[in-house]
């Protein structure tokens, strides 16, 4: 895999490596220089070398080591797409695949390889995505995931009327699950509803969404764990949710298209 946009100071010179190709090209003196990586380039989770001293080769490529730290049940370039009907798609809506397909072609063509397994569950709450998620990250082996949950939690009697309720508790056992596994978690934000679809998309609804949605960006900052604010994006987009939306919960082609850029954007970006 590379990792483009990363600077690298190699002695008195310094550069960014390529979207394309991954690398840097530098004008170097034959002789010991320092070599290091600025940590602020990087994205989420990775690491660079520590800094070190090496005399270049007269010609050609040297490899520069940017790792991340997956224990034994991760492996890195696999993306473990975690959810429910949002993250599952719906048949008929753009190519079937939610944002499973976006998301992969453009971490392909960013890192050179990737492989985002869709693992939603149609109509599922949190406290099923806690139960199964074991089992989800044996199977898939995935170095990171991307876990939106919550959504359903609202059709609970427990849940309705006291926010949080089990939903933050349960993503941060999803968090944790992920963390000791050896993996690495991104956990998003809940959809707004759109309520001239659907009596089910209600104001009430939304209230209760923006609430969880508080809940959830404290307990990132507390869990160390990357927020992708799937939230914030739909709200900022030019587009009307008329357009965002297939029906009053589910993302239209362009709005998947919208989900798809934005965990890209919190997978590649440094934090």
């Amino acid at each position: 895999m590379r990792i483009p946009g990363v600077e690298i100071s190699f002695g008195a010179a310094s550069g960014r490596t390529a979207v394309l190709t991954g690398m840097a090209t530098f004008d170097a003196l034959q002789t010991a220089q320092s070599l290091s990586v600025n940590p602020a380039t990087l994205p989420p989770y990775h690491r660079g070398p520590e800094t070190t001293t090496l005399t270049p080769p007269l010609s050609g490529t040297f490899n520069v080591p940017i790792t991340l730290l997956v224990g034994s049940g991760g492996t890195p370039g696999v993306y473990l797409a975690f959810g429910d009907s949002i993250t599952n798609g719906q048949a008929f809506v753009g190519d079937g695949q939610g944002y499973i397909g976006l998301l992969e072609r453009q971490l392909t063509a960013h890192f050179g390889k990737a492989r985002v397994i869709s693992d939603g569950l149609d109509s599922s709450n949190s406290e099923r995505g806690l139960s199964r998620l074991p089992d989800s990250l044996a199977g898939g082996r995935p170095g990171l995931t991307l876990i939106l949950y919550g959504t359903n939690d609202w059709a609970d009697s427990r849940c309705t009327f006291s926010p949080p309720c089990f939903t933050i508790e349960n993503l941060r056992s999803m968090v944790r699950t992920v963390k000791g596994r050896g993996g690495f978690p991104f956990l998003a934000t809940l959809l707004m509803t759109d309520v001239n679809n659907d009596f089910r998309g209600s104001p009430q609804r939304n209230t209760w969404i923006e609430t969880q949605n508080v809940f959830i960006r404290q307990m990132a900052v507390e869990e160390d764990v990357v927020l992708v604010d799937l939230h914030g994006a739909f709200e900022r987009a030019p587009l009307q949710y008329s357009q965002l939306f297939h029906d009053y919960i589910h993302p239209s082609p362009s709005g998947y298209q919208l989900v798809a850029q934005t965990w890209f954007n919190a997978i590649t970006k440094p934090r």
